[in-house]
């Protein structure tokens, strides 16, 4: 089988990515054949050889939308994204075509990108889609500029219609129209996707070799503290300090997982007191040995901290996705939600609630229901189903 894997012509962080990457290296093992189409200078992609590449246009976000922070809902995402622009949309189905007809997959799989089912409906090739309940107008709450919002919606009814497709709403066109729905998390996380036909559950979908990748040490007998922020509205270079007051020495240990090569003007890596500051280390091989995380609440880094039964305290800022899944691991107990910047004692008071042991062991329970799934295997397992038993997309 030919997989073509598309993530988001827009995504901000790595997490789209490092979910096509797990599901195409799962699928090589598989015995089948891959191809990636995104954009230049995506990071990992360049640097794994595991399929053929195929350019794809880079959106330009709106300068008066950079800065905005995250988006509340999809249409807004596409928005913030600089994926609105019609010439942007044309561009994007235009490399499409090119790539699909090129590699001739038997299935296109794509982290959200609204324009993958217009060039699948042009060429008859049936798509995936991951899929998440904050991008479901379900938990979608009040625009904060409806009539831009209007302007998506009208930008992909109008190629919807001028490509042959009924025009609708872009969760319609992306979800109901998909052959499959992949959602990387379980049941008792987010149990709306069960909802929305075709979706398949299959756990995390983490990439092995940035997961496992080599990562320092805690000194002994202290509680170790990870720190991994991400793309958000609070910033490492000043939350380094207040980090430092919360979790001093010796009682604690803490690595701060940075993606930039600096923080505060200093090369990455170095150490500050009892914190180490170190680049992009393996996450889940420090989770393994970790007693708290603290993260802006990305789906990737909270599923492995449920996997390593790991409590978390979430720093989301005021971004919607990440205010929802910490929600959902606080309503388990296993997590505290900060809104904002966190002060070191906001930080001091999470803490105690949470390293009690009680909170590890109810993410550990998490942990455990995830494990019953199989991950990026069980995604491509998904879709050997699907291709051997394709249907025609519905038509709504």
């Amino acid at each position: 089988m030919k997989i073509l894997f598309e993530p988001l012509g827009g995504a901000l962080g790595i997490g789209a990515i490092t979910r096509c990457l797990a599901m195409a290296q799962a699928a090589v093992m598989r015995g089948h054949q891959v191809a990636f189409l995104a954009p230049e200078g995506y990071p990992l992609m360049d640097e794994l050889a595991l399929g053929p590449r195929f350019p794809a246009p880079a959106p330009v976000r709106p300068p008066e939308l950079v800065g905005t922070g995250e988006a509340d809902g999809f249409t807004e995402a596409v928005l913030i994204r600089g994926m609105a622009q019609p010439d942007y949309a044309d561009r994007a189905i235009a490399a499409e075509l090119d790539a699909y007809r090129t590699f001739a997959p038997d299935i296109v799989v794509t982290e959200m990108q609204p324009t993958v089912p217009i060039a699948a409906h042009l060429t008859g090739i049936p798509f995936a889609c991951t899929i998440s309940s904050p991008n479901l107008s379900l938990f979608t709450g009040p625009p904060r500029s409806p009539g831009r919002l209007e302007e998506v919606e009208a930008t992909y009814a109008s190629l919807c219609e001028r490509h042959g497709l009924p025009p609708m709403p872009l969760e319609e066109l992306l979800h109901h129209r998909a052959a499959l729905n992949i959602a990387p998390t379980a049941e008792i996380l987010e149990p709306a996707l069960g909802a929305v036909p075709r979706t398949r559950y299959v756990g995390p979908v983490l990439f092995p070799s940035l997961e496992l990748a080599p990562a320092p040490s805690y000194p002994a007998g202290t509680t170790r503290i990870l720190v991994y922020l991400s793309f958000g509205a609070v910033k490492l270079a000043e939350f380094l300090p207040v980090v430092g007051k919360a979790f001093p020495g010796p009682e604690f240990s803490v690595v701060v997982a940075a993606r930039e090569p600096s923080v505060a003007g200093r090369a990455v890596p170095f150490q500050q007191d009892n914190i180490v500051v170190a680049p992009t280390p393996g996450m889940t091989r420090l989770l393994s040995d970790t007693d708290l995380l603290i993260t802006r609440g990305g789906q990737n880094a909270l599923m492995a901290a449920l996997l390593a039964g790991v409590p978390v305290i979430g720093t989301p800022g005021r971004s919607p996705e990440p205010i929802y899944n910490l929600g959902t691991l606080q309503a388990h107990g296993a997590a505290r939600t900060l809104l904002d910047e966190p002060t070191a004692d906001d930080l001091v008071q999470a803490a105690h609630a949470l390293l009690d042991g009680k909170a590890a062991r109810r993410a550990a329970r998490l942990g455990d229901l995830l494990r019953r799934h199989g991950g990026a295997t069980e995604a491509v397992q998904a879709l050997e189903e699907t291709v051997l038993h394709r249907t025609p997309a519905p038509t709504p």
